[in-house]
């Protein structure tokens, strides 16, 4: 499974949004990992493509990688003025 991590907002029309990053961190783990185009202490630019990373997950299962990227995305801190995807993708990865 593969999750894009955007900076924009779900709340309205997933719009991008701009801003500060003070803080990013993301670890990867056996079974998933990622990769972001930028880090803490930076910035989206309001010209740039809002996406800034991705999130892949794999698993025995199709339901065991799912469980493996909420986990992994639940534990993604992201902090600063941009909104992001997680928490939209993260609600919609936990719906039956």
């Amino acid at each position: 499974i593969a999750c894009r991590i955007t900076a924009e907002n779900p709340d309205e029309g997933f719009q991008p949004t701009s801003g500060s990053i003070e803080e990013l961190r993301f670890r990867d783990q056996t079974r998933v990992w990622g990769y972001f185009s930028v880090g803490a202490n930076s910035s989206i630019h309001e010209f740039a493509d809002s996406q800034f990373g991705h999130v892949f997950a794999f698993g025995e299962t199709r339901d065991s990688a799912r469980r493996a990227m909420v986990v992994a995305l639940k534990e993604l801190t992201i902090r600063g003025e941009i909104r992001t995807t997680v928490e939209y993708l993260v609600a919609l990865l936990e719906r039956e």
